[in-house]
């Protein structure tokens, strides 16, 4: 665990991204930021970390988090991966028969679209931010029509009742990366290709990393927003930058892209 420097996460205080920032960063001083980009930005301007969500095993990748690791000069310094609980969350007192109106994060909403339309047919969603925002928001309004899902560990700060636990629809994790300007190391690497246009060039990438023994953890497309139909390549793998059959293979692999990104080892 670090327990210098300044750490910036997606705020207010109590959303997962601190959560899990807390499990890597001892007695650590938070910069508490509106949106992902946010995080990108102050880390780009001196902070020294910043914690962000990249995928999550219900919803899928975070674009937002996708994109500004394309768009920002920053290094993939840890991996953090945290277990999601999510609860139903209402002013003290509040009844069940009470709630109209349920707000949260969207993948929060979207994780939790079975137990809403069992429980909740006709509830209004709202979104927010971040799970805590809408949390600080709860006790803002003051009213007992709205409920928030959230984590549990943010409910005393918000002065907040749990009335139920766990109301995901199916177990979930959520996988934050810690972002710095500062390289790392360990045995996984990530990776952001652009193909050249023409016949083949995906497969024979792929079998670089076959030829090299390397096992793809994840590979995942996104628009380059250049222009229609083209786009990024997002490559995680095992292996370690200063293994010399991992340069070979990225060597290679430089030849037959138009662009490619280190991300950095971790």
């Amino acid at each position: 665990m670090k327990s210098r420097g300044k750490v910036a996460v997606l705020g207010p205080e109590g959303t997962f991204t601190e959560i899990a920032a807390r499990r890597f960063f001892r007695d650590a001083k938070f910069e508490y930021c509106d949106t992902v980009s946010e995080v990108f930005d102050a880390v780009d301007k001196g902070t020294e970390f910043g914690v962000v969500a990249i995928e999550n095993s219900l919803e899928g990748s975070v674009n937002t988090t996708m994109d500004c690791l394309m768009e920002y000069d920053l290094k993939i310094y840890k991996e953090i991966v945290l277990d999601i609980v999510l609860c139903l969350l209402a002013l003290p007192e509040t009844k069940k028969s009470e709630i109209r109106t349920i707000i949260s994060h969207p993948h929060a909403l979207a994780q939790c679209k079975k137990f809403l339309k069992e429980n909740y047919p006709d509830a209004r969603l709202q979104m927010y931010e971040s799970t805590a925002a809408a949390m600080k928001e709860l006790k803002k309004l003051n009213s007992r029509e709205f409920a928030a899902i959230g984590p549990k560990e943010a409910a005393d700060l918000y002065d907040l009742e749990i009335l139920l636990e766990n109301i995901g629809d199916a177990p979930s994790q959520t996988r934050f990366i810690v972002i710095s300007k500062n390289e790392s190391s360990g045995d996984k690497t990530s990776i952001i290709f652009a193909l050249k246009d023409e016949p083949g060039s995906l497969y024979h990438i792929l079998g670089d990393f076959a030829q090299g023994d390397i096992n793809l953890t994840k590979i995942e497309s996104r628009p380059s927003k250049r222009k229609l139909g083209e786009y990024f390549f997002f490559v995680d793998f095992e292996g370690s930058l200063d293994d010399e059959r991992i340069k070979d293979t990225l060597n290679s692999v430089k030849e037959k892209t138009t662009f490619l990104k280190i991300l950095g080892s971790y």
